[in-house]
């Protein structure tokens, strides 16, 4: 077990992305504070409070056969019983009469400390915008 507290956050992390792709809904929705705030690839995707949060993930499991999110490379910051996360991820997906899908995301996330477990206050995942080329800004 990694000790350090960057490690701590990465295994919170997998260990999260883990019981996400059991679809535990249970232990999923034990991961965010009241406060949760998140956003997905979807223009309808910005959610507030556990409650949204929930609708969101039972609405990928009603879409969905399985998805699972592995992360690539990691950033991590802390100050305090406050920390945070960039991650490049791949994401795996298999949507009903479909093939299963592989594709590179972005993930960011905040997390807070409370009585020694990090929850999540912030999670963001999402698709780098395909259009635009290497190079351009916009």
């Amino acid at each position: 077990m990694n000790t350090t507290k960057e490690g701590q956050i990465i295994g919170v992390m997998n260990e999260f992305l883990n019981v996400w792709a059991s679809r535990d809904m249970d232990t999923i929705m034990s991961y965010w504070s009241p406060n949760v705030t998140l956003y997905g690839t979807g223009m309808d995707e910005k959610r507030v409070g556990k409650d949204e949060v929930q609708f969101q993930i039972e609405r990928d499991f009603a879409q969905s056969e399985e998805f699972s999110c592995t992360l690539d490379w990691n950033q991590v910051g802390t100050n305090g019983n406050v920390a945070w996360i960039a991650s490049d991820v791949t994401v795996m997906v298999k949507v009903p009469g479909a093939q299963e899908m592989s594709f590179p995301a972005r993930l960011s996330t905040v997390m807070q400390n409370y009585d020694g477990r990090w929850l999540f206050e912030h999670f963001h995942l999402s698709v780098a915008a395909a259009g635009q080329d290497e190079g351009d800004s916009f």
